[in-house]
């Protein structure tokens, strides 16, 4: 696919080299790698993302799946960890 891309040419609508890089970390979590990392049941997970003071984001549906998006879980885990140890 790369190669397609350069054989193309130069393209207007490229986003810019910062705006690759932030990409390039991009990750999505299925259910199972979330509650790996939360070491949650799935009943809690789903009442974490309904929670009105400090809800756990919400999936993201790729045809039947939904994922997460990693770095939301881990700044979720973050301000967990901020509120429990001030």
């Amino acid at each position: 696919m790369a190669a397609e891309l350069d054989a193309a040419g130069p393209q207007t609508s490229a986003p810019g080299p910062d705006v690759r890089n932030r990409q390039v970390g991009l990750r999505f979590l299925s259910l199972r790698d979330v509650l790996d990392r939360l070491t949650i049941s799935r009943s809690l997970l789903y009442e974490l993302i309904k929670d009105p003071v400090q809800p756990f984001p919400t999936p993201i549906h790729l045809g039947r799946r939904s994922v997460w998006v990693e770095q939301e879980v881990e700044d979720y885990m973050r301000a967990v960890l901020a509120t429990a140890r001030p």
